[in-house]
């Protein structure tokens, strides 16, 4: 299979659907469009546990002598903060220790010396698209940043990453927003409704799993 088969077939599903297989009304490009959008909606919505294609590691030698911007870290960073998986601070610029998250509200906590970070013991937390490390020291202090990604851009050349079991939901939800710019809002909404049915029943699913004490991963 070439790249961007796939995606082409992605395109000529939502044509079917849409009842244009020859593209008179919404042309290839549009739904193109179209797909890009609804993978990025249905990776908004889903449990990260859906989402391991989008799992990236940063340089491990990120300058985190201060704060780091998001912004450069490499790839997009998808949902901001939200994205951001885990962190590993080296206070020393070698041993790298997983560092632990608090959140912005508790940082003065962290002025009592028993809860301060320090160089054995790093945290960080994430203020205005920033990552603030709290180690102890700042000259020399190295970071590496797991984290997800922007989904990749679709086209006739590139191949969605998102596992291709939520293929038919990106193209469900597709189809929602064609209908939509055609005016067809009882149709939008039909479609609307499947799509958001079936990120429920799986974002159920995972949930269900962790309540009854199977490890997942952190949302």
């Amino acid at each position: 299979m070439a790249d961007g088969d796939i995606s082409d077939s992605m395109v000529s599903e939502l044509g079917l659907r849409l009842e244009d297989a020859a593209g008179t009304v919404f042309t290839s490009a549009l739904k193109f469009v179209m797909l890009n959008r609804a993978q990025v909606q249905a990776a908004q919505l889903l449990h990260n546990a859906y989402l391991t294609e989008l799992e990236t590691i940063s340089s491990a030698s990120l300058d985190f002598s201060t704060t780091y911007a998001l912004s450069g870290i490499g790839n997009t960073v998808f949902r901001g903060a939200d994205g951001i998986l885990k962190v590993k601070i080296s206070p020393a610029g070698s041993g790298f220790l997983w560092a632990t998250e608090v959140d912005v509200s508790q940082v003065k906590r962290l002025e009592n010396t028993y809860l301060a970070g320090s160089a054995a013991n790093p945290v960080y937390y994430i203020f205005g698209n920033s990552i603030y490390p709290i180690n102890g020291t700042a000259a020399g202090t190295l970071g590496t940043v797991y984290y997800l990604k922007v989904p990749t851009t679709m086209t006739t050349d590139v191949d969605p990453i998102l596992n291709k079991a939520l293929h038919p939901l990106i193209v469900t939800l597709a189809e929602a927003l064609c209908w939509a710019i055609d005016g067809k809002i009882d149709r939008k909404q039909a479609a609307l409704e499947i799509a958001m049915a079936e990120i429920e029943i799986l974002n159920a699913r995972y949930m269900a799993a962790e309540n009854i004490g199977t490890s997942g991963r952190e949302t």
